[in-house]
């Protein structure tokens, strides 16, 4: 056999060889993760005959659907989930309309009157276009998400741009979007895909076509109490000081990344600045598993347990009453 073809061969072999192992390590560190069990916080109450009482229910990531017995309001819009593989190597996705009509039919979304995706990466806001196309609701937020809707046709009478502080009002609900940043959780103290999505986006797209536009953090506002959504861990000092609220939804997925400090920062900003007496804590699971499979992520890529750790250490520290709590899955809980 020629010298150069064995040459050849053999490092292709190698290289395969190599790669092989590569993805199998990959493979074995993905499985390693925390469970929610050792995070140690109590479930949230389901409401067993909700009635007229506000509830929300989680569906994952910060995809949550208030509802008081007349009025739904769905927070972001992601029942669509990518694969690590997709993840991974950012491919394309499209979204799952299976799955948007099972949800939207199995859990009573029939009254739906607006969407609200906290920002426009894709586990926030890439199916809102769809929802909103299988309803009534009106899709509200940025440019960015504006384009997402124009991308799947949604008609121009259902979604509308809104700049910082302007608020809308569906039956009892008012919806007050407040101009954050993302927690800077990807290369160089920013977010992943940074950035505004300058134009219609049409499915399959990338994954980082899905740009951040604005991090909005989000005040739900009823009668019976006022609920603050802050689904990315961002904030931005002194922003939330004249606001106030019942309920925080926060969202903790990368804190431990960013380490205590920060993490303290950002309670005081959110939780603290909000005189809320109750956390709810959301986009801490793995977006990446099927849709109603609840997992933490992979400690490759974040350790929930250790953010959750410091949490529990700043609410000791500041001798503070807020209890915290994890959301069941699909269930709606009480919130007031």
């Amino acid at each position: 056999m020629n010298i150069n073809v064995r040459l050849f061969r053999n490092i292709a072999v190698a290289i395969t060889t190599l790669i092989a192992l590569g993805i199998f390590i990959l493979w074995r560190q993905w499985q390693i993760r925390g469970s929610i069990d050792e995070i140690g916080w109590p479930t949230a109450a389901v409401a067993s005959e909700p009635g007229d009482m506000v509830t929300a229910t989680w569906f994952g990531i910060s995809t949550v659907l208030f509802d008081d017995g007349e009025t739904q309001l769905l927070i972001d819009g992601a029942f669509t989930r990518a694969s690590p593989f997709q993840l991974g190597l950012l491919q394309t996705l499209k979204s799952d309309v299976a799955t948007i009509n099972y949800v939207l039919s199995t859990f009573h979304m029939d009254r739906l009157a607006a969407i609200v995706p906290a920002h426009s990466h894709f586990d926030h806001a890439m199916d809102v276009g769809h929802i909103a196309n299988r309803t009534s609701a009106v899709i509200l937020g940025s440019e960015s998400t504006a384009n997402i809707a124009r991308g799947e046709s949604v008609p121009v009478d259902q979604y509308q741009i809104l700049a910082d502080g302007e608020v809308r009002q569906f039956g009892a609900f008012t919806i007050k979007l407040i101009a954050s940043v993302h927690a800077p959780i990807g290369f160089n103290n920013m977010e992943f895909f940074p950035g505004i999505i300058e134009e219609p986006l049409t499915q399959p797209a990338r994954i980082s076509a899905w740009k951040t536009g604005v991090a909005w953090a989000i005040l739900v506002g009823h009668p019976r109490g006022t609920t603050l959504i802050q689904a990315s861990g961002g904030y931005v000092n002194g922003k939330l000081a004249n606001e106030t609220a019942d309920v925080v939804m926060l969202g903790i997925a990368g804190l431990a990344g960013l380490g205590y400090e920060y993490t303290e920062t950002f309670w005081d900003e959110t939780v603290t600045a909000s005189n809320a007496s109750r956390v709810i804590a959301v986009h801490h699971d793995d977006f990446t598993e099927p849709f109603g499979v609840v997992k933490l992520m992979p400690i490759m890529l974040d350790n929930v347990v250790k953010a959750a750790s410091w949490i529990d250490t700043i609410i000791e520290q500041n001798d503070s009453a807020i209890t915290i709590e994890l959301p069941p899955f699909a269930e709606p809980m009480l919130l007031y």
